[in-house]
């Protein structure tokens, strides 16, 4: 049963040979992608990495990296990242995403949520609070 071990490497991982795999999974990439973090409409942390959406799905059982997967329900792209959300790696063999990143996504997500908190802090219409948002964006 011992010679069924998978042992997962990061291909764009560049490793010596005194390095073991097991120690590289924990170590950052060498090449780090830019990380965004932000809010999904109920509230929860979501990064965004190259223009790519990632939402948080689960830990590993040491509760020491974090597993985020592409929110296009139709890629396969799952991000690795420590704690404090700083990235390891992409995982398994899936590293390309089948779908274009869309950049326009945060600056609109950012634009709701400034709205939602206005509108919730504020006496104001909300269609003055929209048009104002607006307006500045004009």
């Amino acid at each position: 049963m011992g010679s069924n071990k998978l042992t997962a490497i990061d291909e764009t991982e560049c490793s010596s040979s005194s390095e073991s795999p097991e120690n590289s999974f924990l170590q950052p990439s060498p090449t780090k992608p830019t990380i965004t973090k932000t809010y999904l409409n109920k509230g929860k942390f979501m990064l965004i990495v190259n223009g790519y959406n990632f939402q948080f799905k689960n830990f590993n059982r040491k509760k020491t990296i974090k597993f985020w997967s592409c929110t296009n329900r139709s890629c396969n792209v799952i991000l690795h990242t420590n704690f404090d959300d700083t990235f390891i790696r992409f995982s398994g063999t899936v590293t390309d995403h089948n779908h274009l990143p869309n950049p326009a996504d945060l600056e609109l997500r950012d634009l709701k949520r400034s709205m939602k908190t206005r509108a919730a802090t504020e006496l104001a219409p909300l269609k003055e609070i929209v048009d104002k948002k607006c307006a500045k964006l004009c």
